[in-house]
Parts: structure tokens; sequence; C-alpha cells
């Protein structure tokens, strides 16, 4: 029978732009049935949104529809389950389906058709959950009633009882909450908790307690629903749940996991806690955890009591107790992730594993494969990331600035001082040919070796007139390097010759330590004064040498008079 036969259906119109009515219409072939009347009754949205189809149970407001396949094909929208439980099919009437399992209304709707429709596949869908009127009660900032749709579980039920919609600028004028329906899927999705509010503990969200219409009552955790996302603390709202959400209190029972664990948490304490529920809620031990290790830390009449538990049939039986304080202990040895990492010369350089303080320097060289021709082992140097880490402890870092308050020193000795702070260096010099040094030497997390390459050059620098690298060549003398660079320039000062090591950047006279390749040989120059200073030296030697002229001319007319009274007397 072609559905185009059908009567159609009129009803009041709820205003004069859009009457309702039951349309017919035929578009490719097939015949699209749409109840205007139900789907206005049921806010005339249609969603897609996620439902457990096996457990879901139809009941008055449940908008559905029919897909028709086989002698006549179509499609049924907006059939709406009314208030007493049935729903109106067309040609076929009224069928109760209030109560019944999705399943079950489609098995008896697919019955009903076939008689009207025989050879045609009837499917059942939902367009639309109905919605389900739930109490929100207790200390709650926004209690009372809410509308939510049908299957919608706890933490989406209770949200807007802490957090409501912020109005747009002309709905705040209005003083209007926001138009669109919070209950739609997309709105319901940006219904999400801030972790801020869940680590407040301000509202006891692990003991909510859920009082349905036949008084039976469920306890909550949404808590561990957000930590785990298991459903079964997050238990799905019926129509006329009553959920009661009390504060939570500074004296209430608490429970708390530390130690190796992704999330160390401190929470509100319920009865049915256990020790794997609360590691699955710290998001889980840590790579470096022990296995099957357990500290309980609890306080007693007799003070501060432990408990150790170290095998796992004795964890999963542990009772967790009111304000227990769980600790997963480390396991040192599975934090052996440190390592060096080696630069330069050497056979095979990267990065090699440690252990933290007591691997040597020596045993490193010995994996990298040894040195390369090139190298220049006594210029090596390890640079300390960790600098204050030795062998022998930690050391307290040096400061200078903690030195001002306790010292009396003028202000050109602080300067001296910051300037040597700023000179000191995280390196150790090592001499990659001493194997007593580089067995002496231990190494720390993040240290690096620098073993530079033996260019065979010495660099002749400051006051010489051709400043450069030259050939090193073994036994060639400081002198020798000089005058290969072009000689002293004018400005030289031959007593202010030194040679500066490459692997400790120390300062010698050339007489005093042997030249090596890497070595730097420095030239100063004749000290100079600044402008002021040789001005006033100027003025003072020509002071100077009249005062020398005026001294001279006195001591003539002195003489002078001398003689002359001589000869007076001596007439």
């Amino acid at each position: 029978m072609a559905l185009a036969a059908l009567v159609p259906v009129s009803a009041v119109a709820q205003d004069d732009e859009r009457p309702m009515t039951i349309q017919f219409s035929r578009s490719f072939d097939r015949f699209v049935f749409i109840d205007e009347i139900g789907i206005q009754l049921s806010l005339a949205k249609l969603y897609e949104s996620y439902l457990d189809i096996e457990t879901y149970r139809l009941d008055s407001g449940d908008l559905l529809g029919l897909s028709l396949e086989g002698n006549i094909t179509g499609t049924y929208r907006g059939l709406r389950v009314n208030s007493q439980g049935s729903v109106l099919l067309p040609q076929a009437g009224l069928l109760p389906v209030r109560g019944l399992l999705f399943s079950e209304a489609a098995e008896r709707i697919a019955e009903r058709l076939s008689e009207e429709l025989p050879g045609t596949k009837i499917s059942l869908f939902i367009d639309h959950p109905r919605a389900v009127k739930i109490h929100v009660v207790g200390n709650v900032p926004f209690s009372g009633p809410h509308l939510v749709l049908a299957q919608t579980r706890l933490d989406q039920a209770i949200f807007h009882s802490f957090f409501q919609p912020t109005p747009s600028d002309e709905e705040e004028e209005a003083a209007v909450m926001p138009v669109e329906d919070p209950l739609s899927p997309i709105n319901m999705l940006a219904n999400k908790y801030p972790d801020e509010f869940v680590a407040s503990n301000q509202y006891a969200l692990r003991n909510i307690s859920v009082t349905r219409t036949d008084g039976t009552v469920l306890t909550a955790d949404l808590i561990r629903y957000l930590r785990t996302g298991d459903n079964e603390a997050n238990p799905v709202v019926n129509e006329g749940d009553i959920i009661h959400i009390n504060r939570f209190h500074a004296y209430n029972p608490r429970i708390s996991i530390s130690g190796a664990v992704h999330r160390p948490l401190e929470l509100e304490f319920r009865d049915d806690d256990t020790v794997d529920r609360l590691i699955r809620m710290a998001g889980g031990k840590t790579y470096d955890a022990t296995v099957d290790q357990l500290r309980v830390v609890r306080r007693s009449d007799q003070g501060l009591q432990e408990i150790v538990l170290d095998d796992a049939t004795a964890i999963a039986g542990y009772e967790v107790q009111p304000n227990d304080r769980l600790i997963i202990p480390f396991d040192r040895d599975k934090r052996a992730t440190h390592n060096v990492q080696v630069y330069g010369e050497a056979q095979f350089t990267g990065r090699l594993p440690i252990k933290d303080g007591e691997t040597s320097l020596f045993e490193v060289l010995q994996v990298t494969g040894g040195l390369t021709d090139q190298a220049l082992p006594h210029a090596a140097y390890l640079l300390r990331t960790r600098p204050g880490q030795t062998e022998f402890g930690t050391r307290p870092a040096f400061s200078p600035t903690r030195l001002r308050r306790v010292s009396d020193q003028y202000e050109q000795g602080f300067e001296y001082l910051n300037l040597e702070a700023l000179l000191i260096s995280n390196r150790v010099y090592v001499d990659l040919t001493d194997e007593d040094q580089l067995r002496s030497v231990k190494l720390f997390d993040g240290d690096r070796l620098h073993i530079p390459k033996d260019d065979g050059t010495i660099f002749v620098f400051g006051q010489v007139n051709q400043p450069g690298y030259y050939n090193f060549e073994d036994g060639k003398s400081a002198d020798a390097y000089i005058r290969q660079a072009g000689g002293l320039a004018l400005s030289a000062d031959e007593d202010r010759i030194f040679i500066v090591k490459a692997q400790t950047d120390a300062w010698f006279r050339p007489g005093d330590v042997r030249i090596e390749p890497g070595d730097l040989v420095f030239v100063d120059r004749v000290p100079f004064d600044e402008l002021q200073a040789a001005r006033a030296y100027d003025l003072q030697k020509r002071a100077q040498r009249n005062s020398n002229i005026q001294l001279i001319m006195t001591g003539l007319t002195t003489i002078t008079s001398i003689i002359t009274a001589y000869i007076a007397v001596t007439r």
C-alpha cells in the first residue's frame, strides 16, 4: 500500500507563520513522513548524540524514526512517544512502548507494521532522546531542578549546579540567559570540569548520593570518574533522581597517595577505596616504582605507625583506613638513566650511560674506542653541568655577592672579586694520557667531555708584526716563534712575553714551561697612561724643569755675589 494514500492530519497552529500538519512528499522516488506535531512537542531539534542502545529504555518524550526498505521505501521522522507511553504509527495506530528496551520496541513496531507493509524491512532509530528532570540539592551554587537528556551521566547532569553559561552583552542587558540549547551535544561536550576546581576539594565529589524514585540510593565518585574514566563511578541519572552534594570540610576523612606515581593526590576518603583504585586515580605507577612494595603511614594513639607491605597479595588484601598515607617507594636502580656526552677526537662520540658519581672517566674512554690520531689529549677538559657536584658530595656554590656583607673591601676590591667569579669555570682539566688521573675523576649526569683536535699549530698574538697560527716544531722557543711572526712591534714589552697553555689557560714565562701544540704565545705592550694622567705628567715635567733652571740661576747669582764681595775685600 502506497504511503501517498494516507490522509493528511492537521492540528491547531501555534503561530500564524507555520501551521503544524502532517506532510507527505515524494522526492528521488522515496516517501518521507514527517510528524511536525511530534517535532514541535520535542522542541524540534534533531541531534546526533551517542546513546547506549543496548540499555536504552523508551519513555514519554522520546522522538523516534523509521526507515523502510523493500516494496515500499521511505522514512518516517518525528514519531513521538506520548505522555501515555505510546507511539502513533501511521496506518498501524497506537503502540505502547514505555519501559521497553530499544531492541524490544523495534521488534514490536516491526511486527505491527509488517502486517500493513508486507515485504518491507523496517528499522527503528532515535531522532532525539527525551529530557528527564532531576533535582540537585545540598551546598552547591545553583541547586534545584535541572533538565538533561535521557542517559546523561552524573558528571554532565550536575555540571550547571556549579557553572552557569555566561550571557552575551545583549542577554546581560536583558537579564536573560543564553537562548542556545544547553542540552545540545556540542554544549554538553564543552562542560568540562577545570582541574583547579577538582583539586580544590571544595565539594564532597567522591560521596555524591543519588536517590531514585523507588528509594534506591547510589553513591557516585565524580573524582574517580574524572581521573580514570570509570563509568561505574558516574551512573546514568533517571527521571526524578534527587542528587545530594555536600561541601568538603577540613575535618572530613582523607586519603593520600604519593611517591612513585604519576600524579600524587590527596582525596576525600571513601569506604570502598582500595590500593589498586587509588593507584589508578593517581595515573598509575611511574617507571621507577618498586615492584609490589607499599608503605602506609597512619597516626594512632601511640603516635605515627608505619606499615610495610612487600608482596602483591598483602597489598591487594590491605584495607585502606581513613587518613592513611600511601607511599609507593622508588626503585633507585631503575633511575639509572644518567649519561655523559663525549665530543671531539674519540673513535666513537655521543651519549654514554654512567652510574652517577661512580663511573670513572677511564671507564668511559674505554668504550669510546680510544682517541683518534688527531686528538690533543693534554688539552682535553670535562665540563660539569652540575658544577657543585663532586665525587665527595655536593659542595656549596661560590657566590661573591654573599661575601659583600661581611667584607671590608673597597669598591675596587669588589669589582675584582666579581671579575674573578666570572672567570671561574665549570671545567675540570684532565690529561687523557694520565691513567691515574682518569681513574680518579668520577662522572656525573650531564657531564660533557671535550677532546680537541691537534692541528699542529701555535698561535702567536699581541705586539708582534704578523700575529696568527704557525706550525708547531718540537723544541722551538718562544723567541723563534716571535721571529717567525715578524718580530716584536714597536710597542712590545720584551719583559712581558707569556706562554698560555692550551689545557688550563694558565700563563707562564717562556723559560718556565715547555711549548706544546695548541699553546699560545702572547707579547704584551708597554703600558700607556690615559690622556689626563699623561697631560698632568707632562706639566709636572715642565714645572720641574723650570724649577731646576730657576735654582741654577739663583745659584749663579749667589756665586757671583760671593766673588764680588771677595774681590772688594782683598783690594
